[in-house]
Order: structure tokens, then C-alpha cells, then sequence
């Protein structure tokens, strides 16, 4: 998985995950948002972004 992929997996998963689930609050989004800058740091520090997108959703369920 490349870079660009990834973003737009992780645009995807947010977008489902505001609207199907329900979060509405501001500050939730932009966390979700810093969690999958930090996934693609991950992804890319380890040369594998689906390592990086897996952290992430990890993340974004443990801080929801």
C-alpha cells in the first residue's frame, strides 16, 4: 500500500465512522485525524503502511 492509498482508506474510515456511528463533536474528528497522521508515521517509519493503517484503527477505537 502506497501513501495515497492510505489517505484515502483513512478519509473513507472517518467518513464512515462520522456519519454511520455518530461522531459529531469537533475535537474527535481532529484526534481521529492526528491518529492517522500518526498510523502514517508508523507506516512509514516501518515500510508498511497496512502495519500503519491497523495502528491506527487500534487507536481511534481505544480514544473514541
Amino acid at each position: 500500500m502506497d501513501l495515497l492509498t492510505y489517505a484515502i482508506i483513512a478519509f473513507v474510515y472517518i467518513m464512515v465512522m462520522h456519519f454511520a456511528i455518530g461522531i459529531n463533536d469537533d475535537f474527535n474528528i481532529f484526534l481521529m485525524v492526528g491518529i492517522f497522521i500518526i498510523g502514517a508515521a508508523m507506516g512509514a517509519y516501518v515500510h508498511s503502511y497496512d502495519f500503519g493503517f491497523g495502528a491506527a484503527i487500534i487507536l481511534s477505537l481505544i480514544f473514541w
